[in-house]
C-alpha cells in the first residue's frame, strides 16, 4: 500500500479518486457517444454478425434479442431497468419486441440521454424513462422490477457488490437477467502474450490497410470504467441467479485485429477470407474451451436469498485493498514498458521498410 502511495506521490499514478473516475468517465461518454456506430467496430462487419447470431440463436440471420424473446418471452413483464444505456436503442427494442412494458433506464452520460429521449420521442416510444444515474451506486427500489438488463455496460462496473447487492433487492422474487457483454480479462490482467493469435492474423493484412502494425493493449486509456472488472462478471452471475442460458459468442480475435484495419478492405474479397478465417478459428477455440470466448448473452433468474453464494455486500479489507492497488500498479509499470518496446518495435519495422525500398 505505502508502495503505492509513494507511485502516485511521484507521479508514476495518478490519484483516482471515485468521483474524478465519475467526471472523466461522464466526460468521455458525452463526447464518445456514437463509438458503437464506429464501422471498425467488429460487430459491425457483416461476417461477425452473422457469427455473433448464430452461436446465440443458432441462425445467423437471428439477432439475440429477438432469439430471447421467441424463447423465453412467453409473457410480457411489466416494468424493466437497464444500466449503461447509452443512446438507449436496446431499451427501445426490448419495449417494441414487447419484451418489457415500461423500462427505466440509466447512464451517466447527460448528453447520451439526451439523444436518447429524443430518439425514443422519434419513435412514439413513452414507456422508457431515461434518468442519469450511476451503476457503481445504483439507488433502486424494492421488488420493483422483473428484469435488469445489461448491454455492453457490465464490464464498465467498478463496483460490482454493491450493483448486485442492489439489483437482489430491486428485483421481484424470481426475477430476471439478461447480460449481452464483454467478460474477457480485465483491463490490468491483459499482457502481450494475449494478443499473440490476433496479431498473427494482423500481420497478414497489407501494411496499407492497417493503422497499427502491432497491437497495442485494449486497455481505453481515456475511459477508466473500460474493463475494470470484467473478469469477474462471471462468479457474480452465478453467484447471484441460476443460469438459464449462457451463449458464448467469440471476439476473443476478431474484436482486436478489426479495430486496426481499414473498412473497406475488411470488406473486400481478401479481407472478407481472413475473416472468414479468424471466425473459423474462433470456433475452434470455443468448441474446444468455452471460457475462451471475451463475450456472452446470459440469462438467468434470481436465486432465493438461501442459496445465493455470497452477500454481495461491499466488504473492505487492508489485504483486498493492498491486492487491488498492487495489481493497478503492476499492470501499470508493464503498460509503460510494452509501450516501449513497441514504439522501438515499429520504428524498426519503419527503417526495414525504408531499407527495402518501400514507401513510407
Amino acid at each position: 500500500m505505502e508502495a503505492f502511495r509513494k507511485a502516485v506521490a511521484a507521479g508514476f499514478l495518478p490519484p483516482v479518486s471515485v468521483p474524478s473516475r465519475r467526471r472523466r468517465t461522464a466526460s468521455f461518454w458525452d463526447k464518445n457517444r456514437e463509438v458503437v456506430k464506429t464501422p471498425t467496430f467488429w460487430m459491425a462487419h457483416p461476417l461477425c454478425r452473422e457469427a455473433i447470431n448464430r452461436r446465440v440463436t443458432g441462425s445467423p440471420r437471428e439477432w439475440p434479442l429477438d432469439w430471447f424473446k421467441r424463447v423465453h418471452g412467453g409473457r410480457p413483464l411489466s416494468r424493466g431497468v437497464s444500466f449503461g444505456c447509452g443512446l438507449g436503442s436496446f431499451e427501445r427494442w426490448a419495449v417494441k419486441l414487447g419484451i418489457v412494458g415500461e423500462m427505466d433506464a440509466f447512464d451517466i452520460s447527460p448528453a447520451s440521454l439526451e439523444d436518447a429521449r429524443s430518439l425514443a420521442r422519434e419513435e412514439g416510444l413513452s414507456g422508457i424513462h431515461y434518468e442519469l444515474g450511476s451503476f457503481d451506486e445504483p439507488r433502486l427500489p424494492d421488488g420493483a422490477y422483473d428484469i435488469a438488463f445489461f448491454h455492453a455496460s457490465l464490464h464498465h462496473v467498478s463496483n460490482l457488490e454493491r450493483l448486485f447487492d442492489a439489483l437482489s433487492r430491486a428485483l421481484v422474487p424470481g426475477g430476471a437477467i439478461y447480460v449481452d457483454d464483454y467478460i474477457g480479462r480485465s483491463r490490468h490482467q491483459w499482457r502481450g502474450r494475449h494478443l499473440r493469435e490476433p496479431q498473427e492474423f494482423l500481420d497478414r493484412v497489407p501494411r496499407e490497410a492497417k493503422s497499427l502494425l502491432f497491437l497495442d493493449l485494449p486497455v481505453g486509456k481515456d475511459d477508466p470504467s473500460e474493463a475494470v472488472r470484467s473478469g469477474e462478471i462471471g462468479g457474480f452471475l452465478r453467484g447471484a441467479f441460476d443460469i438459464v442460458e449462457w451463449r458464448p459468442y467469440g471476439g476473443q480475435i476478431a474484436a482486436w485485429v478489426l479495430s486496426s484495419v481499414d473498412v473497406s478492405w475488411a470488406n473486400s474479397e481478401a479481407g472478407r477470407g481472413l475473416v472468414t478465417e479468424i471466425l473459423a478459428r474462433e470456433d475452434e477455440d470455443l468448441a474446444r474451451d468455452a471460457s475462451s470466448t471475451d463475450h456472452i448473452v446470459a440469462y438467468g433468474t434470481l436465486k432465493p436469498a438461501a442459496r445465493r453464494a455470497v452477500s454481495f455486500r461491499q466488504r473492505s479489507s487492508r489485504l483486498q485493498d493492498l491486492r487491488r492497488e498492487g495489481a493497478r500498479l503492476a499492470f501499470h509499470v508493464y503498460w509503460l514498458v510494452f509501450k516501449v518496446l513497441r514504439r522501438v518495435r515499429t520504428e524498426i519495422a519503419r527503417r526495414s521498410s525504408v531499407s527495402a525500398g518501400e514507401p513510407e
